[in-house]
């Protein structure tokens, strides 16, 4: 019977937390309001967001891994660099990959905890893929610019290119 208050009770307060959610308008997706206007605006899809970047998180350090390997053929060293460059770009990049694996999977459990209200998990983070992720340390920086100066798919202010 004691179980039973307990579970009562935390239904009750994970109804009144996704009460308070919505009531407060929650924001987290930039979108075009009726005047043509960028604004931010909750929409269904950011459910998505924190069980996205859990799933794709396990995968990132294979993804680095083979992103390394990658970055070492734009190069064009000696033969004993071609030999040792690859192994060891694909171990430094499933390094950076693990670790990076950690951030994703925490901040898609804050995301799925709070319903992508604060957009904590990173955007590459919430799109399913399963292509190779080019480290930083290779030739071709593996991020484009945050998708915060162009969130609508348009140029936001004047001094943009």
């Amino acid at each position: 019977m004691r179980g039973r208050g307990r579970i009562g009770c935390l239904v009750r307060v994970a109804v009144s937390v996704m009460v308070v959610l919505w009531a407060s308008g929650a924001l987290a997706a930039w979108v075009v309001n009726e005047r043509g206007e960028c604004v931010r605006a909750w929409t269904p899809a950011s459910l998505v967001r924190g069980p996205a970047a859990v799933l794709n998180a396990p995968l990132l350090p294979f993804r680095s891994m083979v992103g390394g390997v990658l970055a070492g053929e734009d190069r064009s060293p000696g033969i004993q660099a071609k030999i040792l460059l690859p192994p060891t770009l694909a171990v430094v990049g499933g390094a950076m990959g693990l670790v990076e694996s950690v951030i994703w999977f925490g901040t898609g459990l804050t995301d799925t905890a709070t319903g992508g209200y604060f957009e904590i998990a990173p955007d590459e983070a919430t799109r399913f893929a399963v292509g190779p992720v080019r480290p930083p340390f290779g030739a071709d920086a593996r991020r484009p610019p945050r998708e915060w100066f162009y969130p609508c798919g348009r140029v936001m202010g004047t001094g943009a290119p």
